[in-house]
């Protein structure tokens, strides 16, 4: 979806998928509170600081010289799609970490399940609601990834299973918006489904031994 939309906070000038990706956070992380426990939500709010952290700074990377010549762009700008991927690439990271060091139980592996599919299925929504894009496109994103989203968190428990055919769906509706495959959500969502895998991996290894390596 493009971005149509800004919305200023003071000083501050935020595009809408900006805000829309702030305000699933704080969703998410209410919505794993209630529906789970407070360690979960804490686990959630941990790897999203991460990763606003690195995308934020990531611009001293992808602009160095700006930075250099400006010290004050780190307040109003980010590291773009860039950064976009080097936060996603830090969350999953500290996630993998803390799952190796912990290893989530069954709540824990459904706990991130639903973290992954519905931080990207309301930031999705509210990018619809907030911006002004093709209709049909709108609808479609709307219409697929709400079934979609519906229907694995009612009835599928296996998380690569979830987040493979949430993939997909992602894929579908991404091939009816304006940028195609080549948007970041995209390949967010593929790099979520690789550590959503390798976290239920851990999972299969800690059972098969008896919760030892």
């Amino acid at each position: 979806m493009n971005n149509t939309e800004w919305f200023s906070i003071r000083t501050l000038t935020l595009p809408a998928t900006a805000v829309a990706l702030l305000v699933a956070f704080f969703i998410v992380w209410l919505v794993l509170r209630v529906q789970f426990t407070k360690r979960w939500a804490e686990v959630y709010g941990d790897v999203v600081f991460t990763f606003i952290l690195v995308w934020k700074f990531s611009i001293i990377i992808t602009d160095f010289k700006a930075v250099i010549a400006q010290p004050f762009v780190l307040l109003y700008f980010n590291g773009g799609t860039i950064g976009v991927f080097l936060g996603t690439i830090a969350a999953s990271l500290q996630l993998w970490r803390k799952n190796k060091k912990d290893r989530f139980d069954a709540t824990g592996i459904t706990a991130c399940t639903w973290a992954i599919i519905l931080t990207q299925s309301i930031y999705q929504w509210l990018v619809v609601l907030l911006n002004d894009n093709q209709t049909s496109s709108e609808w479609i994103t709307l219409i697929v990834l709400s079934t979609v989203t519906i229907l694995i968190l009612w009835k599928i428990t296996v998380i690569k299973r979830a987040l493979f055919l949430y993939t997909i769906a992602l894929m579908i509706v991404a091939f009816f918006q304006p940028h195609g495959f080549w948007q970041p959500a995209v390949g967010v969502s593929v790099l979520l489904l690789i550590v959503g895998i390798v976290i239920q991996h851990f999972a299969d290894v800690t059972k098969l031994f008896g919760g030892k390596e």
